[in-house]
């Protein structure tokens, strides 16, 4: 069977309180699939709000595990001694609870009375052999995780005179608020009461059934955190398509090969589309979208926010509010390609002509242009959270792909 890489994607969810003040970055996190897309940037985001005595676990697959700490490594050494905080990289298995159990136990020693955050980004993403047992597994990883977080909470409590405080940061999707054409409950946008009722697991479809997933993980992981009376807290994030570039990288990794610049980058579907829509290997298409460093600062606010009592599923979207059209899209990435020839005085092997759009696609359930989801005030007024614009976004991704970050 295929071992697609794992991915966190892109809209966000949050299950969180108003509140905003008053609680520090948490002194032990651990980060799922921290060699994602998203999560390089979790853990980034993390170290630039660093104390010296923090400890951030990264947790990727075991044949990765050499190559992230050289990464993080290197970026530490960017930093004054006084300002680096402890970065390990540890071997992890979505399905294996043992390797998340471990990985608790581990901060758990490092700070035996700190609060512990997890940021479950780990997810398998992309066509499969067989895309129903992908889906059963995302599914499954999510209810693994919050288990062991119960069973640590229990464990802690027992063997300690701490609260255990914990809270679950699970990366969901804006799978989870809809599905492919489904009409939104007010039938005018998506909104935090909005779920995926219509995707289901077809054989034949991979997109069905990862979509599926998303939403069955996160009504799993609230149905088990409400049906228990272990109080573990819970933060759902729903980015939309994410896009933007990765974190910039360490200064002894900028003078490395492309062939060894390329073991320490990560990856993702976001990456190859955009490589595919620079090269007219395939359409550019309008999709409701998300800068990458907006969705890190997201589940940075949602590990930090301070929760009330008794208000513990709150949601909240993470995107733009609407589609740019394929062609402003396009236009997007052309002018990105040029600005960045101008700017650095060097050429491109990128030819703007060959970008070419699909035009035929109307936004579906609701049209392009038109208000998609409702979450700029919210994002702003609770999280802090501004959204980057579209141009933004696709003119720093193209820069840092034509400079090879990626």
């Amino acid at each position: 069977m295929m071992q697609p890489q794992l991915f966190s994607i892109t809209l966000i969810l949050l299950i969180v309180s108003c509140c905003c003040s008053g609680l520090a970055v948490p002194s032990s996190s651990i980060v799922t699939g921290a060699n994602g897309f998203v999560g390089r940037h979790i853990v980034y985001s993390l170290i630039q709000q660093r104390q010296s005595d923090d400890v951030i676990l990264c947790l990727v697959r075991e044949s990765k595990v050499e190559c992230e700490q050289l990464y993080w490594d290197a970026h530490l050494s960017d930093l004054k001694e006084s300002e680096r905080c402890s970065v390990r990289v540890l071997p992890y298995d979505m399905l294996d609870v043992g390797t998340l159990e471990s990985a608790l136990q581990a901060a758990s020693r490092v700070s035996p009375s700190s609060k512990i955050c997890v940021y479950h980004t780990a997810s398998v993403f992309g066509p499969t052999e067989d895309p129903v047992q992908t889906a059963i597994d995302n599914v499954k990883s999510a209810e693994i995780v919050v288990k062991a977080m119960q069973g640590f909470i229990r464990q802690r409590r027992v063997t300690s005179s701490s609260d255990a405080a914990a809270r679950l940061v699970l990366t969901s999707s804006m799978a989870a608020v809809r599905a492919t054409n489904q009409t939104p409950l007010n039938n005018k946008f998506y909104t935090n009461k909005d779920w995926n009722t219509l995707s289901t697991l077809d054989p034949t479809n991979w997109g069905s059934c990862y979509q599926y997933s998303k939403a069955e993980s996160e009504r799993r992981a609230l149905e088990l955190v409400a049906k228990s009376p272990i109080e573990l807290e819970f933060v759902a994030l729903c980015p939309s398509f994410v896009f933007g570039p990765p974190p910039p990288l360490p200064k002894q990794l900028e003078s490395q090969t492309s062939e060894s610049a390329g073991e320490s980058s990560s990856s993702s579907f976001s990456i190859s589309l955009i490589k595919q829509w620079l090269s007219g290997a395939s359409q550019v298409q309008s999709r409701l979208c998300v800068d990458v460093r907006d969705v890190a600062q997201a589940h940075i606010a949602a590990g930090q926010l301070e929760l009330g009592d008794g208000d513990d599923q709150k949601r909240y979207i993470l995107s733009t509010e609407a589609r740019l059209s394929s062609e402003l899209t396009a236009e997007a990435l052309k002018r990105a390609v040029d600005q960045h020839v101008r700017q650095s005085g060097s050429s491109s092997d990128v030819d703007t002509s060959e970008i070419n759009c699909d035009t035929e696609f109307d936004g579906g359930a609701i049209k392009i242009g038109d208000q998609e989801v409702e979450c700029t005030d919210i994002l702003r007024d609770e999280l802090g959270v501004t959204c980057r614009s579209v141009d933004v976004t696709f003119y720093d991704m193209v820069v840092a792909m034509l400079a090879g970050s990626f």
